[in-house]
């Protein structure tokens, strides 16, 4: 009995010892456990409750791209540019700031659609770009606000092209009393001078401009021409007059202008008679008479005395030389000491003939018709002269005349086909410029 209690007294101790050290060995292991994470875990600095902890993810590396090759640096063209000087043509200019003659060819030749160098005057302004090479690229000439030429290069071609703005015309009318001479009145108006040449033109075969008096009245209607700019309209200056008036103390002159073709206008009295001769009074714009018409003369070259049948204006070298009348022409080419000449005939027996000319105008031959005003030449100092001028003679059935004091015969009437359209034309512009004398001076558009 007692040896089944020792026996079961023992079974439950040996039953607790079990439990207990189960408990035991389970609470090691699970310690062990907790020191080998925080060994292979080492514990991290807690973070502040207001940070943000961001972990950058690198990305993967862009592969690189070969940059584009370089562009082959144009080579800096060479640009000359200059106006042309007093006495100076253009080849003249180009050559002394170093352009080839052949480059000048080039320019002279590829313009001629375009524009005759022969008619270059001082202040005309020139560009020229060229290669290092030499060649030519482009070339730009330009000659006033309104007349610009360009020569671009198109391949193997130089291509010309002419550059007009636009232009508007709008009419006008000056008028006032002369007091010292007509330019002079003109100017004092705030109008350019070429107004009163213009006028003066006009009335040349009535009335000696030189000899005007104080008091004398001028009045005119006529066209202001403006280009267009982007900051406004720029004034150019006078265009056509379209009605004249002049008063002096003995008589009183008006002139209209009337187109009786399209391509041809001129003057007329308003009773439809020509208000202009058939000759112009001068073949050109010249400076002064240098020598008259004269039966015995010292000539100056060849210290001898012999007739001037003719007479000499001065004037620049290359100013333009034209036809004082519709004519055809008879002779071009050198007249021994008469130089370079070009002889016209006119109706009616008349002839003219214009000597010591540097050039003739681009194609006149022998046969070709002209016009009043057309040019045919350019002054110069051919054959036996001195220095520029021009050399003009008029003949008259073969008999050689004083341009000076020569008759020359009235211009053509209005037809009677178109004094209707002319009837109309005057009676608009009489309107303007008043049937009287306009006493009171004035400028102002109409």
């Amino acid at each position: 009995m007692k040896l089944r209690t020792l026996q079961a007294d023992a079974r439950a101790r040996a039953h607790e010892l079990a439990t207990g050290g189960a408990l035991a060995l389970a609470i090691f292991f699970a310690v062990a456990a907790l020191a080998r994470l925080e060994a292979r875990e080492p514990a991290s600095t807690p973070i502040a409750p207001t940070e943000l902890s961001v972990v950058a993810k690198a990305e993967p590396e862009a592969p690189k791209v070969a940059a584009p090759p370089a562009k082959p640096v144009e080579p800096a063209l060479t640009v000359v540019e200059g106006a042309l000087a007093r006495r100076q043509t253009l080849g003249h200019a180009l050559r002394k700031a170093g352009i080839d003659g052949g480059v000048i060819d080039q320019i002279v030749d590829a313009m001629s659609p375009v524009f005759n160098f022969r008619y270059a005057k001082v202040g005309d302004a020139f560009r020229a770009s060229l290669s290092p090479a030499g060649e030519l690229i482009e070339f730009a000439y330009t000659r006033s606000p309104i007349e610009a030429y360009t020569l671009k290069r198109q391949g193997e071609d130089l291509v010309a092209q002419k550059h007009e703005p636009k232009v508007v015309v709008q009419r006008a009318q000056l008028a006032g009393v002369i007091t010292n001479n007509l330019y002079q009145s003109v100017v004092a108006l705030g109008e350019s001078g070429e107004l009163a040449h213009d006028f003066a033109e006009i009335f040349a075969w009535d009335v000696d401009f030189s000899k005007a008096q104080p008091g004398d009245e001028f009045n005119a209607v006529y066209e202001r021409r403006f280009y267009e700019t982007k900051s406004g309209p720029v004034y150019l200056g006078p265009g056509r007059i379209l009605a004249a008036r002049f008063s002096n103390r003995d008589d009183d002159f008006t002139a209209i202008y009337f187109e009786t073709n399209p391509a041809k206008g001129g003057y007329y009295r308003p009773d439809g008679s020509a208000a202009q001769r058939q000759f112009l009074q001068a073949p050109l714009n010249y400076r002064r008479i240098s020598s008259q018409y004269a039966a015995s003369r010292l000539h100056p070259v060849l210290g001898i005395r012999r007739p001037h049948l003719g007479v000499d204006y001065a004037a620049a070298h290359g100013t333009p030389v034209w036809s004082v009348s519709d004519g055809t022409v008879v002779f071009v080419g050198r007249n021994g000491g008469l130089g370079n000449t070009v002889t016209v005939r006119h109706r009616a027996g008349y002839e003219t003939r214009y000597g010591h000319l540097s050039g003739f105008a681009k194609r006149l031959r022998v046969g070709d018709r002209v016009r009043q005003k057309q040019v045919i030449g350019f002054v110069g100092s051919t054959g036996l002269s001195t220095g520029p001028h021009l050399h003009f003679e008029f003949t008259l059935n073969k008999k050689q005349v004083n341009p000076a004091t020569v008759r020359i015969p009235q211009g053509d009437p209005i037809g009677p086909g178109r004094m209707g359209e002319f009837t109309k034309a005057r009676n608009e512009l009489l309107a303007l410029i008043g049937p009287t004398p306009f006493r009171i001076p004035t400028n102002e558009a109409l």
